[in-house]
């Protein structure tokens, strides 16, 4: 008895949240780790703006307010961005599959084929590079998120910083795969030291913002016994 198939919806960021996780569990290669990369950078971008938006307008806040109001902007352009890259990240995996299979039975088809390998190639670079890059800009206002936002929130600050941090990573992973493909092997070797070097700084922001968010929950544990 064949596998039975479900039926998505064609864009992964309005299904079900069980329809994506099935998804993803599936025998189909995607979504895969990039789209998921993506989906958890939008998550702890969406963490970190309700910390601020919980936090904005209260007076024991208020000498931060505007502060976090610029984060909150930035937190959700980040957001925004990365929930269309849940998307884009599949696509780009899609697109380099179907160009594997075009054919090349002359000249002018194989030119075609190597010209698309190419190009799906470097989407499928571009994309996830551009989950990790988003990932880290939010990721440098956590630690402040953390800090100064709502107390009664830093713990959803801990859970979002951690969420970017597994963004980061994750669109770093799915850069180096691809990177098998990329026929520039120079350009491979700086796009490999980019995500190295992304990874360095993101390795000392989640460990900043760990830091400040158990330093505060333990201070809260001392201060009700």
């Amino acid at each position: 008895m064949s596998e039975k198939t479900i039926d998505f919806p064609a864009k992964l960021i309005y299904q079900p949240t069980q329809n994506f996780i099935e998804q993803v569990a599936s025998k189909a290669p995607a979504p895969g780790g990039g789209s998921a990369a993506a989906l958890s950078g939008a998550i702890g971008s969406a963490l970190l703006s309700m910390v601020c938006t919980l936090t904005i307008g209260k007076k024991a806040y208020a000498d931060v307010g505007q502060e976090l109001q610029d984060v909150r902007t930035r937190t959700e352009a980040a957001r925004a961005k990365l929930t269309v890259l849940v998307d884009e990240d599949t696509a780009a995996f899609n697109r380099f599959r179907v160009a594997r299979k075009l054919p090349a039975r002359d000249d002018a088809e194989t030119k075609a084929k190597e010209a698309e390998l190419a190009a799906a190639t470097q989407e499928t670079i571009d994309v996830p590079m551009t989950t990790m890059q988003t990932c880290l800009e939010a990721l440098r206002d956590a630690s402040f998120v953390a800090a100064k936002g709502n107390e009664n929130c830093v713990s959803d600050a801990g859970v979002g910083a951690a969420q970017l941090y597994t963004g980061l990573v994750g669109g770093g992973w799915n850069v180096l795969i691809n990177l098998v493909g990329l026929e520039d092997a120079a350009k491979a070797k700086a796009l490999r030291k980019e995500v190295m070097t992304a990874w360095q700084e993101g390795g000392e922001l989640i460990k900043s913002a760990f830091q400040i968010v158990q330093e505060k929950l333990d201070g809260e544990n001392t201060d009700s016994t």
